[in-house]
């Protein structure tokens, strides 16, 4: 009996030893965790509502400055310009002669009249000059058709045209200049468009008045890495008289001498793509900061959302068990032990029978529903931002 009795004391005493250890360990844990709660408690800084209000707009219109500021730095502007041109030719022509009695030169010079017989061949120099008051990048096409025309005496009815092709589909560009120059040298073959004339006009028997007209139509365009914004032609000419009578042959000419002003749109350019983007990424921190702005704005005169409704709602349904208070307890001498969910603070005051608290921090965004028991304190947060994530 003794011996059992002494196993049995024995075993009480590891037992209360052990459950002294037990004890011992539950309060270092306690402690700790309320060391830690304080800690957080402590050093955990809460912006007030009419705080982050301010913020949000000051943020709106710093990243808004920063945002229009980068943007239009991001792009070149080039205003309207007005840019001046000029077109000059200098036709010159010869009559060369066949071997006669009468004239000793080669050839006659233009203005004069000739006879058609004594003429072998026409000389036609084109000379063009285009001059810009800007450097610029153009292209020039040019061709040289001569039209042969045989019309009544009044020269208002036709009765046969014809072109012929004498130079096709030239090309000259004009890069990184202000000016160019044109020259082409074409020798008509007179006496064989002369008898094509003269044999239409035996052949049918009818009066007819015959000419030879060469013109030179010149093309001009802008190239890609031009800002001269050009699409048009020119021409100049020389009308040679056929089927007449050798006093009675003269040569008409039509030249160039133009002056035009070309108005530039403004252009924007693309500078920095790297400051683009980080100006469209300020732009939306700024529309951000403007949406929340207006919500907490919104909730000066509304005061319906869900931080709001949710605090309402508890008030309503446990008004027995919650007393609102103007002022908060202090924390730091209370050991903390937060409560995540306001259900499980219903079961602690119903173990406790002691009054749920309501202390509201931060106007429509963050509250406080707690129990205080002795040095202990059951406490409970309510922010609209969880609820707002709870969703």
């Amino acid at each position: 009996m003794s011996s059992t009795r002494n196993k049995s004391s024995s075993t009480d005493k590891a037992t209360k030893k052990l459950t002294s250890k037990n004890d011992n360990v539950s309060d270092i844990e306690n402690k700790s965790v309320s060391e830690l709660m304080k800690k957080k408690t402590k050093h955990k800084i809460y912006i007030g509502f009419y705080t982050r209000l301010i913020f949000n707009i000051i943020l709106f219109i710093l990243f808004t400055s920063l945002g229009t500021m980068l943007l239009i730095n991001s792009f070149k502007f080039e205003s309207e310009k007005l840019t001046k041109y000029s077109e000059k030719s200098n036709l010159d022509y010869k009559v060369y002669l066949k071997n006669n009695d009468f004239y000793e030169q080669d050839y006659l010079g233009k203005d004069m009249l000739y006879v058609a017989n004594l003429i072998d061949n026409i000389a036609i120099d084109f000379d063009y000059l285009f001059t810009s008051d800007k450097i610029e990048n153009l292209d020039f096409t040019y061709d040289v058709i001569g039209k042969l025309s045989i019309t009544n005496e009044t020269g208002t009815k036709s009765f046969f045209e014809k072109n012929y092709t004498l130079l096709e589909n030239k090309k000259v560009s004009m890069a990184n200049s202000n000016t160019q120059n044109i020259k082409e040298h074409l020798v008509i073959d007179y006496p064989y468009y002369n008898s094509l004339a003269n044999g239409f006009k035996s052949q049918y028997g009818i009066n007819t008045v015959s000419k030879l007209t060469v013109y030179m139509i010149i093309n001009k365009k802008n190239t890609n890495n031009s800002n001269f914004k050009l699409d048009s032609n020119n021409v100049m000419n020389v009308t040679i008289p056929l089927s007449e009578r050798a006093v009675d042959i003269s040569l008409d000419y039509k030249e160039i001498n133009d002056t035009n002003n070309i108005v530039e749109k403004q252009d924007v350019l693309l500078q920095s793509v790297t400051t683009l983007v980080v100006a469209l990424l300020l732009i939306i921190l700024a529309l951000i900061m403007m949406v929340k702005a207006m919500r907490k704005i919104s909730l000066i005169t509304n005061k319906k959302n869900k931080y709001d409704k949710f605090v309402k709602r508890k008030l309503r349904e446990y008004d027995r068990l919650i007393a609102e208070s103007n002022s908060m307890i202090s924390l730091d001498d209370k050991e903390v032990i937060k409560i995540n969910k306001f259900e499980e603070l219903l079961d602690i005051h119903d173990n406790l029978g002691l009054p749920i608290m309501y202390y509201e921090v931060a106007k429509h965004q963050k509250g406080y529903f707690y129990i205080c028991h002795g040095n202990i304190v059951y406490l409970n947060t309510v922010k609209d931002v969880d609820l707002d994530n709870r969703k």
